[in-house]
């Protein structure tokens, strides 16, 4: 299967492109990256994550963060251009965008969203098929990561200090 495929990059997709739902687009492709290159920070996903998060910052009005997460989301976008992550998309249009959110973020302009263009009709019938409750609460997705459910990562750090505590 092409690595575009995989359900958790068509829900990337059907987040960014639809929901805008910047920081589930986050965890969707922190966990697909986790699973396929660990630690490895110069791969096409931590391009594409980066860009989540930058997004995530500068609608929250976080210029600081957009900024520099964007600046290295485009780097990263550079050095991984031919990975199989972006045959399916226009890279081209995907990196003007990303270039102009930028510009448009340097110089304290308001939020503006984009969309990554599909340029696979197949990625794009998967991406169309894809049904995702959302949350139209503006409030709450520009808040997400202060308003969630936050008891399971809060478990798991415990469980991570009580095991180096043990050692």
């Amino acid at each position: 299967m092409h690595p575009t495929f995989h359900t958790s990059f068509v829900a990337f997709l059907k987040h960014f492109n639809e929901t805008f739902d910047y920081f589930e687009c986050h965890e969707l492709l922190e966990d697909y990256w986790k699973e396929v290159s660990p630690r490895h920070k110069n791969h096409a996903l931590t391009a594409l994550i980066l860009l989540a998060t930058s997004m995530y910052h500068w609608r929250r009005g976080n210029l600081t963060g957009a900024i520099k997460t964007m600046r290295t989301s485009i780097k990263r976008m550079e050095i991984t251009k031919n990975s199989p992550f972006f045959e399916n998309l226009d890279f081209q249009k995907l990196t003007k965008n990303m270039t102009s959110a930028l510009e448009l973020m340097s110089s304290n302009q308001k939020f503006q969203g984009f969309t990554i263009d599909i340029t696979n009709p197949s990625l794009q019938t998967q991406v169309s098929r894809v049904h995702l409750e959302t949350n139209e609460d503006i409030h709450f997705l520009i808040h997400k990561h202060m308003l969630r459910d936050r008891s399971e990562i809060l478990e798991e750090r415990e469980r991570e200090k009580k095991k180096r505590d043990d050692l």
